[in-house]
């Protein structure tokens, strides 16, 4: 008799994991920087503070991605990651001071820098062995981060806002115990030569490129994920209506999640990329304009083009235009240079004109910069991707005379 498939066969198992984890980011993210707020710290000190998980993905994602593409270890790295994040969360709230906070807060970053571009990767990996887009799986995760941002909005009022760390731990260690569930690394191609990783990426002209401009456009979004919370409360805002705004938001992710593989078949990859920068373009404008609440909140439904077009198509990008052996350490060197690099700058330039020239300055600020990087990538990025990505991330060897054999420098 033939085997009855299981549940968490196949894509169900990576679906499963985005909505435990990203349930998890629905009742931290939106409100973090009310728990900041709430122990009385300024603006530059919340951009400070928002900025240390990025820093730890500059730092260390490239080496979770070289350490998972050499030693196949991507779900054992995943899943201590997880188990780490889920015991430090906790504490956070013994230590309610800015110094001491700034320890705890640089640990639990760096206990969770890799956990989404080693998810990712893995399930490109099944993905493209077993068929499907990363959008119809991703989409569960936005559905996740949705249901939870909608629900504590209310439970945040007055000092209930102090739970906010231990309910995150505890999606953090559900999402621990479903890692568990999630497929193994297969792919048989590893680095074997002391050039390959990061340099090999970084040498090649097209992908720095891109990742320099991903950078410029997705640090403009530390605006947003930093301080609009703070932003709604400033016109007038309740809790309720920041849990609202952010539901709202990744409400309107799910369509164009699950849609995505479509649209980059039928627009292409970078089509989709500057739909979703020109998306943030439009709504940081449109924030520095606003001055009723509830008209912010409506804005929210433009966060499902400019956040989620923009992450399937980068993702996409990274995953068709480097070699097969190099795509974990791709996928740790896209979000090292947005989640990271991006957030960091992003998040204490935002910071410090939060404290300087008020929120809504803030955002027409944001808006300039994100129009730049539309322009960049209009202009400098390739549409499709490489005939030959091997050859164009293979490093020219000299020849004994001198010359230099093998492809041409990208």
């Amino acid at each position: 008799m033939q085997a009855r498939p299981s549940l968490l066969a196949g894509p169900w198992r990576l679906k499963l994991f985005y909505l435990c984890y990203l349930m998890g980011n629905g009742v931290f993210v939106p409100y973090l920087a009310l728990y900041y707020h709430a122990i009385h710290l300024l603006g530059a000190q919340i951009g400070l503070l928002a900025s240390l998980s990025p820093v730890a993905s500059v730092v260390l994602q490239p080496l979770w991605g070289v350490l998972s593409d050499r030693y196949r270890l991507r779900r054992q790295l995943l899943t201590a990651c997880l188990l780490c994040g889920a015991v430090l969360a906790p504490v956070v709230v013994l230590a309610p001071s800015f110094g001491l906070l700034l320890p705890l807060i640089l640990a639990l970053a760096i206990a969770t820098s890799p956990i989404s571009p080693l998810a990712d990767a893995t399930t490109l990996e099944w993905l493209r062995q077993h068929g499907g887009s990363y959008g119809s799986v991703r989409v569960y995760g936005s559905f996740g981060f949705l249901l939870t941002s909608l629900v504590v909005g209310s439970l945040y009022s007055g000092t209930r806002i102090f739970w906010l760390f231990s309910l995150y731990g505890t999606f953090l260690f559900l999402a621990f115990l479903v890692s568990f569930t999630v497929p193994r690394q297969e792919d048989t191609v590893q680095i074997t030569g002391t050039n390959e990783g990061v340099g090999t990426l970084l040498r090649n002209r097209a992908m720095l490129v891109f990742l320099l401009l991903v950078f410029v456009g997705y640090s403009t979004y530390a605006a947003y994920n930093t301080f609009l919370a703070l932003y709604l409360k400033g016109l007038g805002a309740n809790t309720t209506a920041v849990g609202l705004a952010w539901g709202l938001g990744t409400l309107s992710e799910l369509p164009v999640m699950a849609l995505a593989g479509r649209a980059i078949a039928r627009l292409g990859v970078k089509t989709l990329l500057l739909i979703g920068f020109g998306a943030a373009c439009v709504r940081w404008i449109a924030y520095g304009l606003l001055h009723d609440y509830r008209l912010a909140v409506l804005v929210s439904a433009l966060h499902g083009l400019s956040f989620a077009a923009y992450y399937v198509a980068g993702v996409t990008y990274v995953d068709t235009h480097v070699p097969a052996r190099l795509r974990a350490t791709g996928q740790t060197m896209f979000n090292a240079a947005t989640f990271g690099l991006g957030t960091f700058v992003g998040a204490n330039l935002f910071g410090t004109l939060y404290d300087r020239i008020q929120a809504h300055a803030m955002f027409l600020v944001a808006g300039a910069i994100c129009l730049l990087a539309v322009i960049g990538i209009a202009v400098l990025v390739p549409g499709d991707a490489p005939r030959h990505t091997e050859q164009a991330f293979t490093a020219p060897a000299t020849s004994p005379g001198g010359g230099v054999e093998g492809p041409a420098r990208s």
